[in-house]
């Protein structure tokens, strides 16, 4: 059973970045593949596709937090 753990933003954009080095395509290229079916349902490429998941659902939040000023 998997742990589960807190990651910063740019530990995940690193893990992403390992990705990309270790396959030798894009994190947008992969998940284009993966979601069509291209590349099997390989743990390790699960994991990518998940991570890449968790990447676009908070890259929103975290530019918000970045861009309005905290209320008093």
């Amino acid at each position: 059973m998997l742990k589960s753990q807190r990651i910063s933003f740019d530990e995940l954009s690193e893990r992403l970045r390992v990705y990309e080095q270790t396959y030798g395509y894009s994190t947008i290229d992969f998940f284009r593949r993966y979601q069509a079916g291209q590349l099997g349902d390989d743990d390790e490429l699960m994991m990518w596709a998940g991570l890449y998941h968790l990447y676009l659902t908070s890259l929103p939040i975290r530019q918000f937090m970045q861009t309005e000023p905290l209320a008093a």
